[in-house]
């Protein structure tokens, strides 16, 4: 198998991991929304592995492509696909490096559009669950409200404090 068949075969892996990051990022918002923190403990298993796999892979391109331009003599640790392309005088090639390249920038971009909004997702529902545990937990304030008589020091009294106020 050629460096360049690697490098395909490389990139068409990449593509097939950010999109299953994808698929894995609609999915995210739908249990979001839900609230399902089950299927999101699973959806983030998932999405570790993959991330994992993509890294892996990134690492792989990057020490063949590298590999490349040290034969053509050209020392760089981290070349890019447009360094590359660049390089390439086959116009198959090019033309095959920039598709590649043009699939892998869109992808990547809509997954990060879908993390940002599943990251505005997660923050309303933290802020919820937040207010939430701000409304049922028994805050000082509350002392008054309920009938707790001050001691004659002036300080309540801290030790019949619970987590939830249990009293009617």
């Amino acid at each position: 198998m050629t460096k360049w068949s690697n490098l395909y075969e490389l990139l068409d892996n990449l593509i097939q991991l950010h999109k299953a990051l994808q698929t894995l990022a609609v999915q995210k918002k739908e249990v979001l929304i839900k609230g399902d923190v089950d299927q999101l403990l699973a959806i983030t298993t998932q999405e570790k592995k993959l991330i994992k796999a993509v890294n892996t892979a990134e690492d792989t391109r990057q020490s063949l492509v590298a590999h490349m331009f040290a034969e053509q003599g050209i020392h760089r640790d981290n070349g890019t696909l447009a360094d590359l392309i660049k390089l390439t005088t086959s116009p198959e090639e090019k033309t095959r490096l920039l598709k590649a390249r043009d699939e892998l920038t869109r992808i990547v971009s809509e997954l990060q559009k879908a993390n940002e909004l599943n990251q505005q997702l997660l923050e309303q529902s933290l802020s919820f669950v937040n207010m939430t545990l701000d409304l049922v937990t028994d805050s000082p304030e509350d002392d008054f409200f309920y009938g707790r008589t001050a001691r004659s020091d002036g300080y309540r009294n801290s030790s019949t404090r619970t987590f939830f106020n249990t009293k009617a």
